[in-house]
């Protein structure tokens, strides 16, 4: 019984977080994901360049959702080692004048998209990073969508 327990576990559980892959690799970065929730085979976001040494990239976005895009709430924790350096946590649609164009899509549409992504250019220690981004649809925020990401930093930004 005890081996039955171990090996549902191991398939059903263990799992969940599912095989890293390789994203991107550049000079100063290593990009690797994997799901860690529902829709695995329906979500991917890719980043470009694969470099810390700019502060703009383009984000691209594929998905599938499982639920209708009216409210969808994002979310972003990001750990160094132990520390968890970085928390946000936006309503990217609220169900009327939205900015992004995916907002309003219906369950099983594709979504295929690309936005621009900028920001600060902050320090960042060689070593490794652990992001989450996870997706919840509704007032009731259901998750939809989960990704596990690793950076790893060859060497100190400034």
């Amino acid at each position: 019984m005890f081996l039955l327990a171990i090996l549902i576990l191991s398939v059903c559980g263990f799992s969940a977080a599912g095989e890293k892959h390789l994203l991107c690799r550049s000079d100063d970065l290593d990009i690797l994901y994997s799901s860690c929730g529902p829709g695995a085979a329906m979500f991917s976001f890719t980043v470009e360049p694969c470099s810390l040494k700019v502060s703009v990239w383009r984000g691209r976005m594929f998905w599938i959702p499982k639920a209708d895009i009216t409210i969808l709430t994002a979310r972003i924790h990001i750990w160094h080692e132990t520390l968890h350096v970085f928390k946000w946590k936006a309503t990217l649609c609220h169900g009327v004048d939205d900015d992004y164009t995916f907002c309003g899509a219906l369950k099983g549409e594709t979504i295929n998209t690309t936005m621009r992504i900028s920001g600060a250019q902050p320090t960042y220690l060689q070593g490794e990073y652990t992001a989450v981004f996870e997706a919840f649809s509704g007032h009731f925020e259901e998750l939809i969508a989960c990704m596990n990401y690793t950076l790893k930093i060859k060497q100190k930004l400034y």
